[in-house]
């Protein structure tokens, strides 16, 4: 038995795992979000004819937490196939202020609003081929993290979703392959970095595997149109995103069993050193996402 099961995973390393689709089934996922929102920089008092700086931290923080039920409607010769996906039992807790001295209302304000948005997509239809690539979301889910977070939005629309992009090179167990994404220069103003694709090993009822997925980008923000007159004054804002995956997938059809998602989007701007200040004023913010999933019997 044990020769058995060793052949089989020689097989599996030698070829590109697939998603082998059946029309009709039916698959449910609980799935949980965790919010923070951190904001830091400093402030200035008048007090007499002195001018005191005073650094600040905010932040707030929010959780959700959904039933995913997706159907496979129609399967195609190519082995894609159209999805119908709901969203059921929605829960949120991101009205509550954090209980602390760093708690800021305006923050949390934005936290329930990314909330709301993910309420408007309860229900929706989509094609998935059979290596995870989706096509045909509605309009709404490309515009998740809102207008200020464009790449994070990017990231939910799949992060959201309970399957995965498959690597098209065939799996190889404790070897870490590295990708190099964009131009290496961050004064292009558009993201590179890497990005690294590991597999291990991930049990045996049902035979599964792990897939595990970093990304790590930076760039420069391009000033906003009200900002561009002042652009000289103003140094532009340094962008960095990290997210980091890990996926258990099922070898029987290439169904994600659970997952733990999470992605950070943050911001730092230093402006110029100020006389009497011993450091220059520096101003940042960092959400982070986290998302995990479950497959449910």
């Amino acid at each position: 038995m044990w020769a058995a099961l060793a052949l089989d995973g020689l097989s599996a390393q030698q070829k590109p795992l697939t998603r082998t689709f059946t029309s009709g089934s039916v698959e449910n996922y609980q799935v949980t979000v965790a919010i923070r929102a951190e904001t830091h920089g400093v402030s200035t008092e008048q007090i007499g004819e002195k001018t005191y700086v005073k650094p600040f931290a905010h932040e707030a923080e929010g959780h959700v937490s959904w039933r995913t039920i997706r159907q496979a409607i129609t399967v195609k010769e190519d082995g894609s196939v159209t999805i119908g996906e709901n969203l059921e039992q929605f829960n949120s807790g991101c009205d509550q202020t954090v209980k602390s001295t760093v708690a800021d209302a305006e923050l949390q304000k934005s936290v329930r609003e990314l909330c709301d948005r993910w309420q408007n997509l309860l229900k929706m239809e989509y094609e998935e081929e059979k290596d995870g690539l989706i096509r045909g979301l509605p309009e709404a889910a490309s515009h998740l993290a809102g207008p200020d977070s464009p790449f994070l939005s990017l990231w939910l629309r799949r992060a959201f979703r309970p399957s995965v992009i498959l690597p098209k090179e065939p799996m190889r167990f404790g070897t870490a392959v590295e990708h190099k994404i964009g131009d290496a220069a961050v004064s292009s103003g558009k993201p590179s970095g890497t990005e690294t694709i590991e597999w291990a090993e991930g049990g045996s009822e049902p035979p599964a595997v792990v897939l595990h997925v970093a990304q790590s980008l930076s760039w420069l923000e391009r000033p906003s149109i009200r900002q561009e007159k002042n652009s000289g004054q103003i140094p532009p804002e340094k962008a960095t995103f990290y997210a980091d995956s890990l996926n258990t997938i099922s070898l029987l059809d290439g169904s994600l069993l659970n997952a733990s998602r999470s992605a950070s989007y943050e911001t730092k701007q230093v402006l110029e050193a100020v006389p009497g200040l011993p450091d220059a004023p520096e101003f940042g913010s960092k959400l982070t996402i986290t998302v995990t999933m479950q497959r449910l019997p």
